[in-house]
């Protein structure tokens, strides 16, 4: 009997060390899943940090085209954009300094895109013209008043405007 009861105690060991194997291994098979579930979200964590970092680079170069834009006086700042993106790649690691001569040389070759430069202003009467203008508004109006023809009271009410102008 005690051979039985050891063969017993001996089954029951080996039934407890087989039960708690198949625990460990399921146990491992699990972390084992939750260690892939997380590289796989590390992985994706870090592809959308990497993009959004490109998507910085590229936002501040563009705000530093664009200042440069601004103060060379570019009309349109979009077709200058275009221009630009063939020459420099703007998603790309650029110095302000770099992007700024790269909007020189634009500007060089595409003269086009900046504003032309302001026209002069239309000249004024100078003083000497006021004293003639008045005498020949008087006279005019003397005409317009002894006549009243309808030419010298148009010749008339045209001069008074010009000196209001």
């Amino acid at each position: 009997m005690s051979d039985s009861k050891e063969t017993s105690q001996t089954q029951n060991a080996t039934n407890e060390s087989s039960d708690s194997r198949n625990e460990l291994q399921q146990k491992v098979r699990q972390l084992e899943e939750t260690l892939q579930r997380r590289e796989d979200e590390l992985a994706t964590a870090e592809a959308q940090r990497d993009e959004i970092q490109t998507r910085l680079v590229e936002t501040e170069n563009r705000a530093v085209v664009d200042r440069a834009f601004q103060q060379a006086g570019v009309i349109d700042g979009e077709a200058a954009m275009l221009l630009l993106s063939r020459r420099v790649d703007l998603a790309g690691e650029a110095t302000p300094n770099e992007l700024t001569r790269a909007v020189e040389q634009l500007l060089l070759d595409k003269p086009f895109l900046r504003a032309a430069a302001p026209a002069m202003p239309p000249a004024t009467r100078t003083g000497r013209d006021a004293p003639n203008l008045s005498a020949r508004i008087a006279d005019a109006a003397q005409r317009a008043i002894t006549s009243g023809n309808r030419r010298d009271v148009i010749e008339y009410l045209r001069l008074r405007r010009t000196n209001m102008e």
